[in-house]
């Protein structure tokens, strides 16, 4: 290691450690404060806790994997010297804390995205998603413009058959590195730029379209539920929001062949480079068919849940059953085990634990009161209501590298801010849906996004680039939000 990599590694050890002491430090502070008026003991320990492990997610200080058990037990300690209701009275004890901080562990949105985790695995295993993806990319030609396009088409199949955002930017990375090699360029030429773009912004776009494209869409039906919405089902969610993934890509299409001066019109190589991959793939395995089969009865079982009255999650953990069934199934329960990250399946439960516990306490409340009542925004109009939160939502997004940490860390809060306006012309499902669609949709710099960093760490593009092309499909992101809240989505029913 060279010397200059050593200092790296000690300045970002030494800013690691203040970053925690400063968090320690705080937290400390918020709990030793006077508790304030409306607010009980247990809800300002939660919100010291909550800031403390926020920053981490921040900051990255810790490990993502390390910040989720740090959670857990603070979150024990927090409730278990707390009295369970108001400031003053007999203390609840960490033995009945125990199960209230791994609440999120037993809450259907975490087993859906422990499950979509665990499918992504599987499927990835056999070499389905790359067949798919060279198969589309054969259908649309060999045009810049419409492999530009294909690459579009295949981030939305790929959604389909890979419950996971991180998975499905793995898969189309390497894809758009093998084009723009095709092509003869280099990854930072034009082409290569606008491809790797697109597949650094695409999964988390088709993601938001689908309720089981991405893990934060099922936590975000869970806190829904959880304030006493209505249940959104996987046909609702398509409905919603999967227009506005078609449009948003559109735009998106649109800028990338736009701004980026394309060095070729066709690819050197036509068809027969499309054609020389499947070729290497050979016909379609054994496993690779049980796993169409498989995720054919997934989809058709997720999208008839209105007739069956199946939850999606259980229709998952069937998935996961029938893909590692022996006989039946396409990977071992030891392979799926290496394969499955199992630092955000702990992140997701012990976020949705501290979610539960924020709301429950009447921190997520109190706190919507002071940041959104008091400042007066709850004396505004519906749209005008609905357009600042947007706002407020565009901003703190650039405080988080996670998309799931960022949308479980503010949607309780935004949803007891609507809830306690009481006001029944506020479309509340409509107004979280939306937060939910800037937060996956935003794409200015690459740290903001797992995916984004896939594609980032190909070396092909510079923050510039993603610059170049996200501040203006920040404005076409808006732009969409505003038309669909005035003619879609009134006519869906879910904006009032």
């Amino acid at each position: 290691m060279s010397s200059m990599a050593r200092a790296t590694g000690q300045d970002n050890s030494t800013r690691n450690l203040l970053i925690i002491l400063f968090g320690l430090a705080a937290m400390v502070t918020i709990v030793l404060a006077p508790t304030p008026t409306g607010l009980s003991l247990a809800g300002q320990r939660v919100i010291a806790v909550m800031f403390f492990v926020v920053l981490m997610w921040i900051t990255e200080a810790i490990p993502y994997g390390v910040s989720a058990v740090s959670l857990v037990f603070l979150l024990i300690i927090a409730l278990g010297f707390s009295p369970p209701a108001g400031s003053t009275g007999e203390l609840l004890g960490t033995a009945k804390a125990v199960p209230l901080a791994l609440s999120g562990f037993s809450n259907s949105g975490w087993l859906f995205v422990a499950a979509g985790l665990a499918m992504a695995a599987a499927i990835t295993s056999t070499g389905l998603e790359k067949r798919v993806a060279y198969l589309i990319l054969k259908l649309v030609g060999t045009k810049t413009h419409a492999i530009m396009f294909g690459i579009i088409v295949t981030a939305f199949a790929l959604t389909f058959i890979i419950p996971s955002v991180i998975a499905r930017a793995a898969t189309l990375v390497p894809i758009v590195i093998g084009l723009t090699e095709a092509f003869g360029l280099p990854r930072n030429s034009q082409i290569g730029k606008a491809m790797l773009l697109l597949a650094g912004i695409l999964p988390s776009v088709t993601g938001v379209g689908i309720l089981t494209g991405a893990a934060p869409n099922p936590v975000i039906v869970n806190f829904l539920m959880s304030a006493g919405q209505a249940r959104i089902s996987y046909i609702d969610w398509l409905v919603y929001l999967l227009p506005y993934t078609v449009a948003y890509s559109i735009g998106l299409y649109v800028l990338t062949t736009r701004l980026f001066k394309f060095e070729f019109s066709e690819l050197p190589g036509g068809s027969g480079y499309i054609s020389a991959r499947l070729a290497e793939l050979g016909p379609m395995s054994s496993e690779e068919k049980k796993t169409t089969a498989i995720m054919a009865l997934t989809i058709l079982l997720w999208a008839t849940d209105k007739v069956h009255h199946i939850e999606a999650s259980a229709i998952s953990v069937l998935s996961v059953l029938l893909l590692v069934l022996p006989g039946v199934g396409v990977i071992t329960c030891s392979d799926l085990y290496k394969r499955i990250d199992w630092n955000s399946i702990l992140l997701f439960g012990a976020g949705i634990s501290m979610a539960e516990m924020l709301s429950k306490t009447g921190g997520a409340a109190w706190l919507a009161k002071v940041a959104f009542v008091e400042s007066g925004m709850g004396g505004l109009s519906v749209t005008g209501l609905a357009i600042m939160v947007f706002v407020i939502v565009f901003f703190v997004r650039f405080c988080f590298t996670s998309i799931t940490s960022c949308l479980t860390a503010i949607t309780p809060a935004i949803i007891g801010f609507l809830v306690a306006l009481n006001n029944p012309a506020i479309p509340i499902v409509g107004i979280v849906l939306g937060v939910s669609l800037i937060a996956q949709c935003v794409a200015i710099i690459p740290v903001t996004s797992a995916p984004a960093m896939i594609a980032y760490g190909a070396g092909g593009f510079t923050t510039r680039d993603m610059m170049k092309l996200g501040l203006p499909l920040a404005f076409i992101m808006y732009a969409l939000i505003l038309t669909f809240m005035f003619t879609y989505w009134p006519l869906v029913g879910l904006w009032a």
